[in-house]
């Protein structure tokens, strides 16, 4: 599940572009067979050339994700634990997303977590005992449980431009949260 989490992401990104790329190249080879244009084939080479460049790109980030997903040892916990945007969260240890990034890190030794708000988008640069790494936030209040999560693990965590807000349990972040299909009342 947390792999295809961030697989569907990926490819809810990229797809529309590639789509639209596709279907341009497709309308213009149509056009270029009946007229047998220069121009259009100049153009369709060109928008080919784009959706290479974009594949490239698709498949490499994708292919970096599988490889840190396949480093995670029982990825399958993380389906029990809290979330914040492209981030799991279990007591011990989370999966950093940010961008099209991930990274397991322990919980435990993060010293520091910074807040860079962009817009209502909220950006968390934290530093762990295991160096510096980023994770994306929805916005200021799912920033601010978590802040209340390191410093309930961390006493000592330094805290830049956010307030803990709540009593920093992984149940505000999200864990426990069951979505069942359509009950039969519903449906």
């Amino acid at each position: 599940m947390v792999k295809r989490f961030y697989m569907s992401h990926l490819s809810l990104i990229y797809s529309s572009p590639m789509t639209m790329l596709v279907f341009v190249i497709f309308v213009i080879a149509f056009m270029q067979n009946k007229n047998q244009s220069q121009s259009l084939k100049v153009v369709m080479i060109v928008l080919t050339v784009i959706l290479a460049v974009i594949m490239f790109f698709y498949y490499r980030t994708k292919l970096s994700i599988a490889k840190a997903l396949s480093k995670v040892e029982e990825i399958g916990e993380y389906e029990d634990g809290g979330m914040l945007d492209k981030s799991f969260i279990l007591e011990d240890r989370m999966l950093a997303g940010s961008g099209f990034k991930v990274s397991e890190h322990s919980t435990a030794g993060i010293q520091k977590v910074s807040l860079e708000q962009k817009g209502r988008k909220c950006l968390l640069h934290i530093t762990g005992s295991d160096g510096e790494f980023d994770a994306d936030a929805i916005d200021l209040g799912e920033a601010q449980r978590f802040a209340a999560f390191i410093k309930r693990k961390n006493p000592a965590v330094i805290l830049e431009n956010v307030e803990p807000k709540g009593s920093g349990t992984l149940k505000e972040l999200g864990a426990g949260v069951i979505i069942d299909s359509l009950s039969e009342e519903e449906q």
